[in-house]
C-alpha cells in the first residue's frame, strides 16, 4: 500500500511540473494570437509555482509578453521587466536543473529573443534621452549593454564583444541624472575601452567636481593625459584645477609640459602669465601676455592683464611722486607715472574693443584718459557709462 501511495504522490508531482510548464507553452500561444490578458494569467502562475519559477523558458515567455505590453502601453517600466527576465532565464540556463542537467538547453532560443527585444529597448532607451527622462535612459542602455555583454553573445577564441556605445550613454545619462556612482563606474569602464576618449574624461571630471568628490579629481586628468597625450583640453582642466587649489608649481609643471608640446597655442601663455603675475613675477608675465597676443591680437584676458599691469605701476608711482617734497623728484616721479599710463592705454583699448563695455574695463578707460588729459575720450566713456 506504502508503495503505491508514494507511485501516486511521484505521479502526481510529475504531472503538476508538466501542468505549470503547460501554462508557459499556452501563455507563448496566447502571446503570438495577441491575448495579453489570457497570457498574462497564465505566466504569472508559472513564475511563482515551485515547478516552473526555475524553468529558463518561463522567462523567456514572461519577457516577450513584458515587451508585447510595453509595445501597447509604452510603459517604460515593462520593458525593463522584460530585460530583468531575459537576465533570470541567461542565469537559470546556464546552472541547469536541481541536477545540473539540461545546462545551456536554451541558449540559442534566449539569444534568438534577446536579438530581436534589443532594438525594443535601445529605442526605448533613446527616446527618453532625447525627452531628458535621464533616470530611465540610464537603466534601458544599462541592460542594452549587460544584456550584449552576456556569455552567450561571446565567442569563445575571440575578443570580447562590449557594447561601447551604450556604456558610454548609460555613463552619461547617469551624469544628467545626477547619479553620481553609476556615472563614475560607466565613465571608467568607457575609459577602459577607450570609447568617447577625452570626452569621457572630461564628463568624469564632472562627475567628481559635481558630487565634490575632489581627492579623486587630478589622478583622473593625468590617466586621461598618459591615455590621450594630443587633447590639450584635459591639460588645460588639469591647470585649472590646480590653480582653482592654489597649487601653482604643479600647475606650472604641467603648463610647461604642454608648451614644449604645441607651441602655437595661445591660451597656454595666457596662463602661464597668469601664474607668474600671482606669484608678483611681472616682467615675466609680461613677455608671456605678449606671446599670447601675438598669436591671437584680439584675445581679451591678456590684453586687459598687461593694462591693468601698466596701469597699477602708473598708480603706484603717482602714489610715490605725492609723497615726495623735492620737486625734481616729484616731477620725475609723475613723468614716470604718466609714460606706464601711456603704456596701459592701446592694451585697455583693444581689450574694450575685443569685449566692449565691461564695467571695469570702462572704469580704467576712464580713470586713464582724464589722467592723461584725453577730455574728448573721457567725455565719450561717462556717455558710455550713462547708457549701460
Amino acid at each position: 500500500m506504502k508503495r503505491l501511495l508514494f507511485f501516486l504522490i511521484a505521479v502526481f508531482a510529475v504531472t503538476s511540473a508538466f501542468a505549470q510548464k503547460g501554462k508557459v507553452t499556452a501563455a507563448n500561444a496566447f502571446i503570438d494570437n495577441g491575448d495579453l490578458k489570457a497570457a498574462k494569467v497564465r505566466i504569472n502562475e508559472a513564475l511563482v509555482d515551485p515547478s516552473s519559477k526555475v524553468w529558463p523558458k518561463t522567462y523567456i515567455v514572461a519577457a516577450r509578453l513584458a515587451t508585447e505590453e510595453f509595445k501597447q502601453n509604452k510603459n517604460n517600466e515593462e520593458v525593463l521587466k522584460a530585460a530583468g527576465y531575459y537576465q533570470q532565464a541567461i542565469e537559470l540556463d546556464k546552472t541547469g536543473d536541481a541536477k545540473g542537467k539540461g545546462k545551456g538547453k536554451f541558449a540559442n532560443e534566449i539569444k534568438m529573443n534577446i536579438t530581436m527585444f534589443l532594438p525594443v529597448l535601445q529605442n526605448a532607451g533613446i527616446e527618453a534621452f532625447n525627452g531628458e527622462n535621464f533616470a530611465f535612459s540610464m537603466k534601458a542602455f544599462e541592460n542594452v549593454a549587460k544584456l550584449n555583454q552576456n556569455a552567450i553573445f561571446q565567442t569563445p577564441g575571440k575578443p570580447e564583444i562590449v557594447d561601447s556605445v551604450f556604456i558610454y550613454y548609460t555613463a552619461l545619462s547617469a551624469l544628467r541624472s545626477s547619479n553620481w556612482q553609476k556615472a563614475e563606474e560607466y565613465f571608467k569602464k568607457s575609459i577602459e575601452v577607450k570609447y568617447g576618449e577625452g570626452d569621457a574624461i572630461l564628463l568624469l571630471h564632472e562627475v567628481y567636481t559635481s558630487s565634490g568628490d575632489s581627492s579623486k579629481i587630478d589622478k583622473n586628468l593625468k590617466h586621461g593625459i598618459e591615455l590621450f597625450p594630443q587633447d590639450e583640453r584635459i591639460m588645460l582642466q588639469l591647470i585649472n584645477y590646480y590653480l582653482s587649489t592654489k597649487q601653482n608649481k604643479e600647475a606650472m609643471e604641467y603648463l610647461n609640459t604642454a608648451i614644449a608640446k604645441d607651441q602655437s597655442n595661445f591660451s597656454y601663455y595666457f596662463v602661464k602669465g597668469f601664474l607668474l603675475e600671482n606669484g608678483n613675477e611681472l616682467e615675466k608675465a609680461e613677455i608671456e601676455y605678449k606671446k599670447a597676443i601675438e598669436l591671437k591680437p584680439d584675445y581679451y584676458e591678456p590684453l586687459i592683464s598687461l593694462g591693468v599691469i601698466y596701469y597699477n605701476r602708473g598708480a603706484e608711482q603717482t602714489r610715490i611722486a605725492q609723497d615726495l617734497s623735492d620737486f625734481k623728484k616729484y616731477e620725475a616721479a609723475m613723468k614716470a607715472s604718466l609714460e606706464q599710463f601711456k603704456l596701459a592705454l592701446p592694451f585697455v583699448e583693444r581689450a574694450d574693443a575685443a569685449k566692449p563695455d565691461q564695467e571695469h574695463v570702462l572704469e580704467t578707460l576712464k580713470s586713464l584718459y582724464y589722467r592723461l588729459e584725453m577730455m574728448d575720450k573721457y567725455n565719450n566713456i561717462v556717455d558710455r557709462m550713462k547708457k549701460k
